[in-house]
């Protein structure tokens, strides 16, 4: 520490008081309209506008004087509970805020001064314009500025709060203020940001705020330089990625590696790029990157499916569903004001129908009712925005989603219908089932874990307090050890996803396992019409303890009181019953406002247990941080599930969940239903929904296996759709770990092939539907294929199959054990080989796997370098369109030339395979080249 700061810090006080005297006799003035003098102070009143509200805000709007008297209450607080006279043992300035260690609290800090200043700087406020007010923020900030975050200080704990969470406070806060500071203070102020903060670094949301931290610094300081260098650093921000953090092209969106977090992290992005790319727009420094036409689709793809009536799901929260200020609806009005920011700068059309998605989504809050609407949560600048949205005749709101989407990505699917939504949450060895750090969401547990969302007009299910109170073991939709925690962590299965057809309906699926403990299950939901199916089978455990998959786990009204009805008979509505319901065939379940009834098929009339119950739990029970308070609440519901006993073998579950159908409703579909189960095994699960003509399958192993009708040679989630014209179908690898093909067959004859996805190829029309679709690489995606039946037969035309060699120094080629190369010989192929050093007989192969252009019957050929140290006896393997086979050959001769090894039919893609074993061999054993040549 320098002696000047160090004296600083002795006469503090007296300093203080010096200068607060000085600035008193300074701040007798009313607030006057600012003026800019160049283009930075353009940018820099511009987002003052954005924080205070504009010229444009009515202060007589009762909603925007809501606003303005919420943030004025909390800077009082804030400011009575401030110690004006910091000094001595009293060397703080809130008394909650005295850490040392804890980074947080300087983050907070600062936001308590910013909500001062803003409310100070905000027409309309109370304390707008207040001296006294202004006097001890402008203190404040010199006092953190000499004690707690300045130029020279060094960082402890947390590296967000010093680059990211304190810069975005005191810019903002130095905006409010810019006028009422001296250059000195500003330079000051700017210098430490500009330590911790001083260039655009991380990713995903961690790069926008460090962008938005770097940029509004720079328009504080006029730095041209590091503005163009904000700008610049959102381009890495735009592209859609492949793995890792950010948005990907099946509009998933992840978070430290592992988590869907769209509605987390993900709100953040939208936000904060939003309002930096809009303040730009229109300057030297406006974003011109070809590649944020994504952030337009974004919207579309990621955020619009997954936000319902103003909600985000919260499946893709992560751990903010343990904030007791961040609930569902909070997040969703955040988001809103994104897109409502974007709209202020995308092109027209998109423009248009993002204004027209804010007009459908606060509708429906105005219409509906819930305990936190958009203007509750709303800036003053936002609510401007909107309420000119709403009151625009020509804007027409959106209709409702009528839509599946698979996030592949993140394992996560949706299903949407006017009237009610679903979401569900899954987890594999791609991503975890929850994410719980930093003393956040302690009961996680299954929030991702085969877990069932269903939303309806009852807009404060998720909100109000559900995350504290919930039954955090049994939430819908899981298969779950009872009454017991689980610990973050990945799956042990690949099979995780689904496939959607016409982007209407879906199949999902998910392998169930941990390593923690021994429960496994094969869980399925089968989207259709009004409807959504969930089998269970496999369900097996050794774990010594109940397992239980959960049906429902409803809130209820404030009473508790919500009318239940099972097999057409009316039961208890007292809190505290519970019951071991028998030959369960329906249950129908009122909602809490008209329009949320849910109703429940069971097609197998098992035995399903129930309770209903009043449940108290507080927020700081799931997230422990110090601000988090522990108020108690106490919230009604309804719990339903089957129990498959203690370490159940292959037990299994199937019902139907039929959103917003009264209990006559129920009772009538069961009678007549409109799905059959085809089938719900192990093997595979499959159903049909026969008044659409839908089937969907789940194929859970490796293994030719027929359903319904259709076959497949792999792992597989399919779907068709057949009418009296043509059939739809559409495939996908939900394990995302196939680099090769899934061959499919359906037992209908066509005409022709009417579409086809790149990746398709139609080997048969008739008698029986035959096609491959090449899945490598294809990271979850469903392809589609239709076909006629109408019209003369039109037999497929198979790509022709052109030469492909694979070079052991090529793609394609996987190595089992320790292989040596080498160049010596002088009749390789190409540059080199690979051998294995006579050594570890039986441990050691080399597969090489082609990737072929067509479909066909083809010679496969071996080169080798020859040499009497070869073994004579070389096992290898040759798997082929519907199987394999195993060759055995003789090193010794024949090197230096094409060795035909078999004619063998392969499909086209990757499905095939040259595997060169050591197994039992009696010398050396070399790996060089292999050639797949088409048989004309």
């Amino acid at each position: 520490m320098s002696l000047t700061r160090s004296l600083a810090r002795r006469n503090y006080v007296q300093v203080f008081l010096a200068s607060l005297l000085s600035l008193v006799l300074l701040l007798s003035w009313l607030p006057t309209p600012a003026h800019a003098s160049d283009e930075y102070d353009t940018l820099r009143l511009k987002w003052r506008d954005m924080l205070i509200g504009g010229s444009s805000v009515s202060t007589s709007d009762p909603d925007v004087v809501t606003a303005i008297t919420t943030l004025t209450a909390e800077a009082q607080t804030n400011w009575t509970n401030l110690n004006k006279t910091p000094g001595g043992t009293t060397n703080y300035l809130w008394v909650d805020l005295r850490s040392s260690s804890d980074s947080s609290q300087l983050t907070t800090a600062y936001n308590r001064i910013k909500s001062m200043a803003l409310a100070s700087q905000t027409p309309g406020s109370t304390l707008y314009g207040n001296t006294d007010l202004i006097a001890d923020t402008i203190m404040a900030l010199d006092w953190m500025d000499t004690w707690k975050y300045y130029a020279t200080k060094t960082s402890y704990q947390n590296w967000w709060d010093w680059q990211i969470g304190v810069p975005l406070a005191l810019n903002d806060t130095v905006v409010l203020m810019y006028d009422l500071l001296s250059s000195t203070q500003i330079a000051n102020y700017m210098a430490a940001v500009d330590r911790f903060a001083p260039t655009v670094d991380k990713t995903g949301a961690n790069r926008v705020w460090k962008a938005t931290a770097v940029g509004i610094r720079a328009v504080i300081v006029k730095d041209s330089v590091k503005i163009a260098a904000t700008r610049d650093g959102l381009t890495s921000v735009f592209p859609n990625v492949a793995s890792g953090d950010g948005f990907y092209n099946d509009g998933s969106f992840i978070q430290h590696n592992y988590f869907g977090y769209t509605g987390g992290y993900g709100a953040s992005i939208l936000m904060d790029l939003a309002n930096l790319m809009y303040l730009l727009s229109g300057s030297t420094w406006a974003v011109t990157a070809p590649e944020q036409s994504n952030l337009y689709q974004w919207i579309y793809n990621a955020y619009q499916p997954l936000l319902y009536k103003g909600a985000m799901m919260d499946m893709v929260r992560g751990r903010e569903i343990s904030r007791y200020y961040a609930q569902d609806r909070n997040t969703g009005h955040l988001i809103m004001q994104g897109i409502i920011r974007v709209s202020q700068f995308a092109p027209a059309t998109d423009a248009a129908a993002y204004k027209a998605m804010i007009k459908s989504w606060i509708s429906s809050e105005n219409s509906l009712g819930t305990g936190i609407n958009f203007y509750g949560d709303a800036s003053v600048n936002m609510i401007a925005l909107a309420k000119a949205i709403m009151a625009n005749a020509s804007i027409t709101a959106a209709p409702e989603l009528v839509k599946y989407q698979q996030f592949a990505a993140m394992d996560r699917a949706v299903f949407l219908r006017p009237g009610f939504g679903l979401g569900i949450g899954m987890f594999s060895t791609r991503t975890q089932n929850y994410e719980s750090i930093n003393s956040e969401n302690a009961k996680g547990w299954y929030s991702g874990a085969g877990t069932t969302y269903v939303y309806n007009n009852d807009l404060d299910q998720y909100s109000d307090s559900y995350w504290p109170t919930v039954d955090s073991y049994r939430l819908p939709g899981t298969t779950v050890i009872s009454q017991t925690g689980t610990t973050a962590q990945f799956g042990t299965n690949n099979w995780v996803g689904g496939t959607d057809l016409l982007g209407t309906y879906g199949t999902t699926g998910m392998a169930q396992g941990v390593a923690s403990n021994a429960l496994t299950a094969k869980k399925s939901w089968f989207t259709f019409d009004d409807e959504i199916v969930a089998l269970g089978a496999g369900i097996s455990s050794t774990d010594n303890a109940t397992i239980e998959s959960i049906v429902e786990n409803r809130k209820l009204n404030s009473a508790g009181t919500n009318a239940l009805t099972v097999n057409g008979t009316a039961q208890s509505t007292a809190l505290g019953w519970a019951q071991s319901l028998t030959n369960v065939n329906t249950i129908h379940m009122a909602g809490n406002v008209a329009g949320s009834d849910i109703g429940y098929y069971f097609p197998t009339s098992p035995t399903i247990q129930a309770k209903r119950e009043a449940r108290t739990g507080n927020w700081k029970q799931i997230n422990s941080r110090a601000s988090t308070p522990s108020t108690p609440y106490t919230r009604n519901y309804l719990t339903m599930w089957f129990d498959h006993g203690v370490n159940p073998t292959n037990a299994s579950y199937q019902y139907v969940i039929l959103p917003n159908k009264t209990s006559a409703q129920v009772t009538s579909y069961a009678s007549n239903p409109n799905i059959s189960v085809l089938e719900n095994s192990n093997d595979a699960q499959a159903v049909k929904e026969n008044t659409l003509n839908v089937v969907g399958v789940n194929f859970w192993n490796d293994a030719v296996k027929t359903v319904g009708g259709i076959t497949s040679t792999k792992k597989a989630s399919v779907m068709t759709k057949e009418t009296a014209s043509d059939l739809s179908v559409s495939v996908s690898d939900p394990t995302q770990a196939n680099t090769g093909s899934i061959q499919i067959e359906i037992n209908k004859a066509a005409t022709g092939t009417i579409s086809a996805d790149a990746g398709v190829t139609v080997t048969q029309l008739s008698p029986t539907i035959k096609f491959t679709v090449n899945v490598g690489a294809s990271k979850g995606k469903s392809f589609k294929v239709k076909f006629d039946f109408t019209g003369t037969v039109t037999p497929p035309t198979p790509p022709a199959g052109t030469t492909v060699i694979v070079d052991n120094a090529g793609s394609g080629v996987t190595k089992v054990g320790s292989w040596t190369t080498a160049s010596t010989a002088t009749d390789k192929y190409l540059t080199n080989y690979v051998h294995d050093s006579n050594t570890g007989q039986g441990t050691k192969s080399v597969t090489l796997t082609p990737t072929l252009t067509g479909a066909g019957n083809y010679n496969v050929y071996m080169w080798w370098p020859a040499h009497a140290n070869r073994a004579t006896n070389i096992p290898v393997d040759i798997g082929y369109d519907g199987g394999s086979t195993t060759v055995t050959i003789n090193q010794q001769l024949n090197g230096g030339q094409w060795n035909l090894l078999g004619t063998f039919p392969f499909a086209a893609g990757s499905g095939g395979y040259v595997k060169v074993r050591n197994d039992g061999a009696n010398g050396y054993v070399t790996v060089d080249a292999v050639k797949f040549d088409p048989v004309p």
